[in-house]
């Protein structure tokens, strides 16, 4: 059987095809529309193609679900929160005009600003993940302030962290990056907040974060945020490295 709903998404009405049978998905599909697959699994070999998203029941199709859905089939980012100054929201390839080429960021950050390298993380991270740095949009005026968001937890260079790190978890990490012109306005703590209360619902009821020892603003901040320190390392930096994990 075939359903459609219709959704507004920036002012514009969008039909989605929800439906158990391929080719109706199919030819939604080739009209330009969002699709989702309803999941049977009573039925034998089925095929939900070219469907990005499935269900099993009608009703687990909220209005957050379906308008992720519509953004995702037409590159249009996901709104993470929204809080009294910010809009937490994905990044667009656009974007690497608007970051400041900061020393501070580094190698990693200047390979950041590269469009074709943001391309490419907007489409394997967020469209696998469903999660990653994400922007910090200023919601009056639509200026970037920084970024910051969740990402996988690499204890390569740090293998004794490896035995704080429950085995049951999702192993992801905040950080954050607020461009200096808006630093000491409280934005890091403002975006940090909100992406906890996201990843919590969304990711991981654990999240970590590791901070130089000597950042002695990032440890205040991560304290106050909740986090504990529960490991110290320094096989992978000179000064020092701390492991601190927050849950819900």
């Amino acid at each position: 059987m075939t359903w459609e709903r219709e959704i507004t998404v920036e002012g514009a009405v969008f039909r989605v095809t929800i439906s158990d049978d391929c080719k109706a998905l199919h030819s939604a599909y080739v009209e330009g529309r969002a699709v989702i697959g309803l999941w049977d699994p009573e039925k034998e070999n089925q095929s939900l193609a070219p469907s990005a998203y499935a269900v099993e029941n009608l009703d687990d199709i909220d209005h957050i679900f379906l308008e992720r859905v519509v953004r995702r089939r037409l590159d249009l980012p996901w709104i993470i929160s929204r809080t009294s100054r910010l809009t937490v929201r994905e990044m667009v390839p656009g974007d690497c005009l608007l970051i400041p080429d900061e020393s501070e960021a580094g190698e990693e950050g200047r390979r950041f600003l590269k469009e074709k390298y943001l391309k490419d993380y907007i489409r394997c991270q967020y469209g696998f993940y469903e999660y990653g740095i994400w922007a910090l949009e200023v919601s009056d005026g639509g200026r970037l302030v920084g970024k910051a968001g969740l990402s996988n937890l690499d204890l390569s260079m740090y293998p004794e962290f490896s035995s704080s790190i429950k085995k049951e978890d999702t192993p992801v990490e905040l950080g954050y990056h607020i461009f200096s012109l808006y630093r000491n306005q409280g934005y890091a703590k403002e975006a940090c907040q909100a992406i906890l209360q996201y990843g919590a619902q969304e990711v991981s009821g654990q999240i970590y974060a590791r901070i130089d020892r000597t950042n002695l603003a990032s440890l205040k901040l991560a304290e106050s945020l909740g986090f504990r320190l529960i490991a110290q390392g320094c096989s992978g930096s000179a000064s020092g490295m701390c492991l601190y994990g927050w849950n819900c």
